[in-house]
């Protein structure tokens, strides 16, 4: 359990806007440890030291509570991703920045990378479509970058753009797995460098 979580659960008289948030963020933690189709409102309830019915008051059904957790993950990584790539900045340093920043968020937000990538690999699950919309949304704002490092010259014209903007927000993913795998800081250096440059169409 996270150590936030457990301290925000002892017996404190919320407000409702509080109390929402600490069960959402409780949600997270459930996510992260039992997976999207997995965690339930027991399992928030004892993170946030509650009765389920509290919870239920919040959350009426599983799939409110799952509508919760994955609102809060989108809004988490959209800010990042659209804040950092639409930045007016060079488009290496927008580049990497955004690699940067999904390797600092799976060191200081672990449940919500944890739910992200198990959200990503829920092929078959109701949930999928929303994921398809929101990744895709991410590879539309990458090529957008890489379109404008085009016209300024500093990306090849011959470079296929669209897929270069898949393989950067896939490479998301990779950041994200090497650190939950104890992948060492000089490696994570070594694949970010590698990651832009390739994206660039500058080779290693």
């Amino acid at each position: 359990m996270s150590p936030v979580v457990a301290t925000r659960s002892k017996r404190t008289r919320l407000s409702p806007v509080e109390r929402r948030a600490q069960l959402v963020a409780c949600a997270i933690s459930a996510c992260a440890e039992y997976g999207l189709a997995r965690a339930t409102h027991s399992h928030v309830a004892e993170r946030a030291g509650i009765s389920v019915s509290a919870v239920h008051s919040y959350f009426r059904t599983r799939d409110d509570l799952v509508t919760a957790v994955l609102d809060e993950v989108e809004l988490q990584l959209s800010e990042n991703v659209q804040g950092l790539l639409t930045q007016n900045a060079p488009v290496r340093d927008c580049l990497e920045n955004l690699a940067g920043r999904f390797t600092n968020m799976s060191s200081e937000q672990p449940d919500l990378i944890k739910v992200w990538l198990d959200w990503s690999t829920g092929v078959r699950a109701d949930v999928w479509p929303r994921y398809a919309v929101l990744n895709s949304g991410f590879v539309d704002v990458a090529h957008r970058l890489l379109e404008r490092g085009k016209r300024e010259g500093v990306i090849p014209a011959s470079l296929d753009t669209m897929s270069a903007a898949r393989l950067f927000i896939g490479g998301g993913h990779t950041v994200a797995l090497m650190h939950f795998s104890g992948v060492a800081r000089k490696e994570f250096d070594i694949y970010l460098e590698q990651l832009v440059n390739m994206i660039m169409g500058q080779g290693f």
